[in-house]
């Protein structure tokens, strides 16, 4: 997590920090079987199951905050960084996806996509640090009190659970089926979510209120609920599309509406 140098005030639980880092480290945990459990779908349903900029985005945010922000080993080792299985799963299987922009040009998207996401990423976490942004006594950054990256990694974190919580539940809506996606892939990614997100932040927020104010901020609060809605709803239509899809001979999913006419697919 960012802010491993914390030095928080007497008044703070000495547990405080230690199980915030338990929970962060159990949440990328979950990620981790998370990304396996994509990709091995990935290849089984011949598709991909995570929404392609969501993708770019968490992408981009690893090696931002790994190679940038971060100042401790723990920090840049969390352990959810399962990409080359991911993205294989993503440029060979996906290009099985009846969508001729994804036949030919996946890979370029998705590195044109990151590239961009990268420097957003950093441009965001420069402004940041450059000036002190979030500065509280206890936070220190770089040997002095400074930016609290603690709350940089929130906001950015949220940003990126957001957009893959609504897109997943977009995608699924989208295609109306449940290739590269499964119940295992569902309750990981969620869990994992609610650990190193909601339970970690949460955490910090009960223990050491002052300093973590911004995790009850209302803009917070609607963006931690619209990826809860997100995520709790998505089982529903997962049901919904598992009863009604097809398989077809060579193993990919498609919606109950899908036609085969010899080598021309109509959905």
């Amino acid at each position: 997590m960012m802010g491993s140098n914390d030095v928080p005030p007497p008044h703070v639980s000495t547990n405080l920090i230690p199980i915030a880092n338990a929970l962060l480290q159990a949440g990328g945990g979950l990620w981790t079987v998370t990304y396996i459990l994509l990709t091995r779908q990935s290849f089984k349903d011949r598709t991909y199951g995570m929404p392609l900029f969501a993708l770019a985005l968490n992408f981009a945010w690893e090696i931002v905050y790994a190679l940038y922000v971060a100042e401790s080993p723990l920090e840049r080792s969390a352990p959810h960084r399962l990409w080359d299985g991911l993205r294989s799963a993503y440029f060979w299987e996906g290009r099985m996806e009846p969508c001729s922009i994804h036949e030919k040009h996946l890979g370029t998207i998705f590195w044109l996509t990151t590239v961009w996401a990268i420097l957003g990423h950093w441009t965001f976490a420069k402004w940041w640090i450059d000036n002190d942004i979030g500065q509280k006594e206890g936070k220190f950054y770089r040997g002095r009190v400074g930016p609290d990256t603690t709350e940089l990694g929130f906001w950015s974190a949220l940003l990126c659970q957001v957009v893959l919580s609504v897109a997943s539940l977009v995608s699924l809506l989208v295609r109306r089926h449940t290739g590269g996606v499964s119940w295992g892939i569902w309750g990981s990614r969620m869990m994992g979510s609610v650990l190193g997100l909601y339970g970690n932040y949460g955490w910090l927020w009960w223990g050491w209120r002052e300093a973590h104010k911004y995790f009850a901020n209302p803009f917070a609060v609607f963006m931690l609920v619209t990826c809860l809605l997100s995520d709790f709803v998505y089982p529903f239509f997962f049901m919904g599309f598992r009863r009604t899809e097809k398989v077809l001979a060579d193993g990919r999913k498609v919606a109950a509406d899908f036609v085969d006419v010899g080598e021309k697919k109509v959905r």
